[in-house]
């Protein structure tokens, strides 16, 4: 019941008192004592337990509020990709708290083209959160005003971050649009880890999809570029969040690039939800008891066999 225990006894060996705290004692008064001193220990123990109870209640109303802020954060992103003839698009986001840092965007655009967004806040907690939330609104407006300009969506991206904001976070992010008509994809990286396109039966013809610039938020005026990709029928797109390669299972063992590969490989005829959900369990048992170290996002876009 976790209810203050003191001891009051006329053993006073070392031996005694080492007991008496291990079975579960906060305090310990040998005899002789005096009246004053038990009822000034009493009080002393009394206000302590108020404390720990405002600190839980306190504790227990933040926890609320942060999952309240998870649930908030979470609406501003979409329940899945759209419906696209001829392609499958699956993506999960694992947060390692109650509110996230990583932030995805799948939308199409008014000439049919789709839209793929992921990103990293540099950083965790509330504050990550919150500048979650600016840079997704500061990218959906600017996808409006530059519909089909990876690049130049960064460039805007990164002016009103450096010009709006006091801080020192910034954003790695990877903004790509595909033409599902003939699968060529524009795309800038804004020094986000690399995404790949596995091609061939067994996947082993990889395709990796560098930085094209550093991340937003860290300089003014920086000017990023875009490149240019076709994904053909059976090609498989992976994109992710550092979160999956760096998830631990011990501080010296990260999951790393080669298991996510082997990992993706091994399941190519699969669905885009099975790859992704395979990947997933993957990377929990790798982990094991051990929580999140980092929020992760993994999507997958498979382009069917006609």
């Amino acid at each position: 019941e976790d209810v203050p225990i003191i001891f009051i006894s006329a053993l006073d060996d070392v031996a005694d008192k080492v007991k008496a705290f291990d079975v579960g004692g906060i305090d310990y008064i040998t005899k002789p004592f005096q009246y004053e001193e038990v009822v000034a220990r009493v009080e002393t123990h009394l206000a302590l337990r108020r404390l720990q109870r405002e600190l839980q209640r306190s504790n227990e109303k933040m926890a609320r509020e942060l999952e309240l802020a998870g649930e908030v954060q979470d609406s501003f992103l979409p329940n899945k990709g759209p419906d696209i003839p001829g392609w499958q698009i699956s993506v999960s986001l694992l947060p390692a708290r109650e509110t996230s840092g990583d932030f995805f965007d799948l939308f199409t655009l008014p000439d049919g083209r789709l839209g793929l967004l992921v990103a990293d806040v540099v950083d965790k907690g509330v504050s990550a959160a919150l500048f979650m939330a600016l840079s997704l609104a500061l990218f959906r407006s600017n996808v409006l005003q530059f519909p089909g300009d990876p690049k130049r969506v960064f460039d805007a991206m990164n002016d009103h971050i450096l010009h709006d904001t006091n801080c020192d976070q910034f954003v790695t992010a990877f903004y790509a649009i595909l033409d599902p008509e003939t699968g060529a994809m524009t795309y800038s990286n804004a020094g986000h880890p690399p995404p790949f396109i596995l091609a061939g039966e067994d996947g082993s013809e990889v395709s990796w999809l560098n930085n094209t610039g550093i991340p937003l938020g860290m300089i003014e005026n920086y000017a990023w570029r875009q490149n240019a990709i076709t994904m053909n029928t059976g090609d498989v797109f992976f994109l992710y969040t550092d979160g999956v390669i760096e998830a631990e299972e011990n501080p010296k063992s990260a999951y790393g690039m080669e298991r996510l590969l082997s990992g993706t490989k091994e399941r190519l005829t699969e669905s885009a939800d099975g790859i992704r959900d395979g990947v997933i369990d993957d990377v929990r048992k790798f982990v094991g008891a051990r929580p999140l170290f980092d929020d992760m996002i993994f999507l997958v876009v498979k382009r069917l066999p006609a």
